[in-house]
């Protein structure tokens, strides 16, 4: 399994079995870490070419404003461009403000090309990923 980690915040890694870019954040990102997070997953979204990301906030406390910004206006054009199709979010037991901030990005995206679903497990959200 290829792994990056980025601060102490952010680890991406590719899992072959399901062809799926996963994203692990915990704590509340720096924006710097936030942005290197994001774009470390669109660059092996491009250089496996997947369509599939796991997004792991099973650990995350908050996203700033600023950084759900930047994501829905620069980063997520740019990742759909690329072929991101398929969002499975774990939010377990998550703090209520990272599922507003997951959702509210989530309702920001074309629903013809962007299909995004949440769940408490990551083995719920890896079935869902397989079936794909």
């Amino acid at each position: 399994m290829e792994r990056v980690e980025i601060g102490q915040c952010c680890i991406v890694s590719y899992l072959p079995e399901v062809a799926t870019i996963q994203v692990e954040w915990c704590n509340m990102p720096s924006t710097d870490v936030f942005q290197k997070g994001c774009n470390a997953v669109l660059d092996m979204l491009i250089e496996k070419k997947v369509s599939k990301v796991l997004v792991d906030n099973t650990k995350a406390k908050i996203f700033a404003m600023k950084d759900q910004q930047w994501l829905n206006d620069n980063w997520l054009p740019r990742a759909e461009k690329a072929g991101y199709q398929y969002s499975a979010t774990v939010l377990g037991n998550s703090d209520a403000f990272v599922k507003f901030a997951t959702q509210s990005i989530a309702n920001k995206r074309d629903k013809t090309k962007f299909i995004n679903r949440s769940f408490k497990s990551k083995s719920e959200a890896l079935v869902w990923l397989k079936s794909l």
